[in-house]
C-alpha cells in the first residue's frame, strides 16, 4: 500500500506519536496533526511549489482513508492542495482597497519597478484528495451521497477535524483548508473544504466529501464549488438570524427550511463532477422599525437577494451555525462604524503626492482638510487624534445600546464594531501619513485602544454623575483639556451626547442589526442652550445657599462622625 508523501524534517512531535490510527472492517482511517513548518521544511516547500507558502501551513498534517485488502487508498495534504493553487496570475483577487492603494504606489514610487512572480495569494484550490499510487481510478456516475442515511442518528465512532493550511490575507479576510472525518458503524464522511473571505469582495468555498460504504466498499467522491459577491452574502445573513423587537424585546433566530444541495453526485469506484445550483428559496422578511429621533433616523430595509446568495449564505449557516452570529454582527456593525468614522472624516490630499509637504500644526502635527461640522463649526483640527476622539465618542453610543442586547450576543457585536475602528485607524495611518512600519503603527494602535478604554470609563461616569462631570469628559478627550475652550460648543456637544444616548435607547433591535442607522445634526441642539434653566437660581432663592424657597423642608447635611 502505498503511503502519503513525507514532508521533509519535522523532528517536533514525531510523526508516530501523533499518528491517529482507527481500524473498521478492512479499512484504514489515519489523521496526524503536527506544529505549523519550520523555516527549513518551509524553504523547501517554496522551491518545489513555486510560490509562497500561506502564513499557517500544516505540512505534516494528513487525513488518510485506504483498505488494505483492496490496494484502494486516498489521502489529503497541505503539499499537494496548494500545488493546485494557480500560479499564473489569472485568477488573483484585489482587496477592497487595492484601486486606491494602487494608485498611490503608483505616484509615491514612480520609476520602480517590481519583479514579482504571479500567483493566486488566496490559495484557492480544487484540490480534490490525492489517489494513493497503485489505486483504481474514480469515474463520473449519476447518483448522489446518500444523505438520508448520513442524517441517521448512528454513533461516531472515530472523529477529527485537521488543519492543513490558513492565511489571514494581510488582514483583509481568512483562507483556510481543512479536513473532517467521521465514522459511523456502516459507512464513514470526509470533507474537505477550502473556506475564503476576503473582506468586502467575496465568499468562495470549495467542499470535496468523500463517501464510503463499509457494505457494498462503494466510494462517492463529490467537489462542489460556490461563490458570491460580500455584500450579498452580509446583507443576507441580516435577514436570517436578525434581532427583533424593541430594546428590551427578545433575540430571535430567524429560521426557515432550505436546500443547500440540489446537485449530482458520483458513486461506485469513482466519481468528480462539480455540481449544479441549488434550487432557489423563498427569501426571508424581516420587520423593520419605522421609529425616529430628532439624533438618529433609520433607513430603509434591506433588499432582497438573488437565489445564490441567499444559497451561499443558507451553505454558511447550515454547517457552520455558531459563525452566522458573527457575520451578522460583522456587517452590521461595519455600516455603524461608518457612521461613526463620517462624522469627522479628513484626508490629505499631499499623501499621495511624491515629496509633497504635508501641513501640520503648530504643535507639528500632520492636518487634513475637511467639511465636517466638528471642524468647521467647533473649532477642532482634521488631525488624526480629533478623528480618532469624535468616531469614539460615537462608537460609545452603539457601545451603549449593545447593552441592551442578551449577555450572550452583546460582546460579539462590541468587539466587531472596535475592530472595525482599529482597521480603519491603521488604514489612515498608512494611506494619510504613509506609516509604513508595522511596530510603529501597532504601538499607536496600542495607545489607541488605552484612550478608548479611558474614554469609555469617563463618558460611563459622566453619564451616572451628571452633566458636570460629562462636560468634564467631554473637555479631556475632544478638547485635549485646552483652557481656552469654548463653554457654549462644550454645552452643545453635551446636550447631544445626552440626546444620541436617549435615542439609542428607543430605537428598535432591528435597525440596529440591520446597521439602518444614521447621526443627527449637533446643531439642532443649539436652541435649547440659547434658553435659561429656571433650575440655575433655585438654590439661591432665599439669600442663603443650599436652602431653595421651593423646598422649605429640605433635609439639612448629615453631620459626619468625626
Amino acid at each position: 500500500m502505498a503511503s502519503i508523501s513525507a514532508t521533509p524534517d519535522s523532528a517536533y512531535p514525531s510523526r508516530g506519536n501523533s499518528d491517529n490510527v482507527f481500524r473498521h472492517r478492512g479499512w484504514r482511517i489515519l489523521t496526524r496533526k503536527l506544529p505549523i513548518l519550520k523555516a527549513g521544511p518551509i524553504d523547501e516547500m517554496t522551491s518545489k511549489l513555486g510560490i509562497t507558502p500561506p502564513e499557517m501551513i500544516f505540512g505534516d498534517n494528513a487525513v488518510v482513508v485506504e483498505h488494505e485488502q483492496l490496494q484502494w487508498g486516498i489521502n489529503f495534504n497541505a503539499s499537494d492542495a496548494l500545488d493546485r493553487v494557480d500560479k499564473t496570475g489569472k485568477a488573483r483577487l484585489s482587496v477592497a482597497y487595492s484601486k486606491e492603494w494602487q494608485r498611490n504606489r503608483e505616484q509615491i514610487h514612480e520609476g520602480i519597478k517590481e519583479v514579482v512572480k504571479p500567483f493566486d495569494w488566496s490559495y484557492t484550490t480544487d484540490y480534490k484528495g490525492t489517489v494513493q499510487q497503485g489505486s483504481s481510478s474514480l469515474k463520473p456516475c449519476d447518483h448522489p451521497i446518500p444523505l438520508e442515511l448520513l442524517k441517521r442518528p448512528d454513533p461516531i465512532l472515530f472523529f477529527d477535524n485537521v488543519i492543513l493550511y490558513e492565511d489571514e490575507l494581510a488582514d483583509n479576510g481568512i483562507s483556510m483548508l481543512s479536513c473532517k472525518i467521521r465514522v459511523m458503524p456502516g459507512r464513514l464522511l470526509a470533507l474537505t473544504r477550502f473556506f475564503l473571505r476576503l473582506d468586502d469582495v467575496l465568499f468562495r468555498i470549495r467542499d470535496t466529501r468523500v463517501y464510503v460504504d463499509f457494505e457494498t466498499k462503494e466510494v462517492i467522491r463529490e467537489y462542489v464549488a460556490r461563490e458570491q459577491d460580500f455584500e450579498s452574502v452580509k446583507s443576507l445573513n441580516q435577514q436570517v438570524v436578525c434581532p427583533r423587537g424593541g430594546a428590551s424585546g427578545s433575540w430571535q433566530s430567524a429560521t426557515r427550511p432550505f436546500s443547500v444541495r440540489a446537485r449530482h453526485a458520483h458513486p461506485a469506484s469513482t466519481s468528480n463532477v462539480t455540481s449544479p445550483a441549488a434550487s432557489p428559496s423563498t427569501p426571508l422578511s424581516s420587520s423593520s422599525s419605522s421609529s425616529s429621533q430628532s439624533t438618529l433616523r433609520p433607513e430603509d430595509a434591506p433588499r432582497k437577494h438573488s437565489p445564490i446568495a441567499e444559497k451561499v449564505a443558507q451553505t454558511i449557516h447550515r454547517h457552520a451555525p455558531g459563525m452566522t452570529e458573527t457575520y451578522v454582527a460583522y456587517g452590521a456593525t461595519e455600516k455603524l462604524y461608518r457612521q461613526c468614522a463620517a462624522q469627522a472624516d479628513y484626508n490629505i490630499p499631499q499623501a499621495s503626492v511624491r515629496d509633497a509637504e504635508v501641513p501640520k500644526t503648530a504643535d507639528g502635527i500632520e492636518m487634513g482638510v475637511s467639511d465636517s461640522w466638528w471642524y468647521q463649526g467647533l473649532g477642532l483640527m482634521p488631525t488624526f487624534n480629533n478623528w480618532a476622539q469624535v468616531t469614539m465618542l460615537h462608537i460609545y453610543f452603539f457601545a451603549t445600546r449593545f447593552r441592551h442586547f442578551p449577555a450572550e450576543h452583546a460582546p460579539s457585536w462590541q468587539q466587531h464594531l472596535l475592530d472595525h475602528f482599529f482597521h480603519d485607524a491603521e488604514r489612515h495611518m498608512v494611506m494619510d501619513h504613509r506609516m509604513t512600519s508595522r511596530a510603529a503603527r501597532n504601538k499607536y494602535l496600542k495607545d489607541l485602544f488605552v484612550q478608548y478604554r479611558g474614554a469609555l470609563a469617563a463618558y460611563d461616569e459622566g453619564l451616572c454623575k451628571g452633566d458636570a462631570v460629562l462636560a468634564s469628559a467631554l473637555w479631556r478627550n475632544l478638547f485635549a483639556a485646552n483652557d481656552d475652550v469654548d463653554l457654549p460648543n462644550l454645552a452643545l456637544i453635551v446636550a447631544y451626547f445626552r440626546n444620541t444616548v436617549r435615542a439609542m435607547e428607543i430605537i428598535a433591535d432591528d435597525s440596529i442589526a440591520s446597521g439602518l442607522v444614521h447621526f443627527g445634526d449637533p446643531t439642532t441642539h443649539r436652541g435649547l442652550l440659547q434658553s435659561r434653566s429656571r433650575l440655575m437660581d433655585r438654590p439661591f432663592a432665599d439669600g442663603s445657599p443650599g436652602r431653595s424657597q421651593e423646598q422649605p423642608n429640605a433635609r439639612p447635611p448629615r453631620p459626619v462622625k468625626r
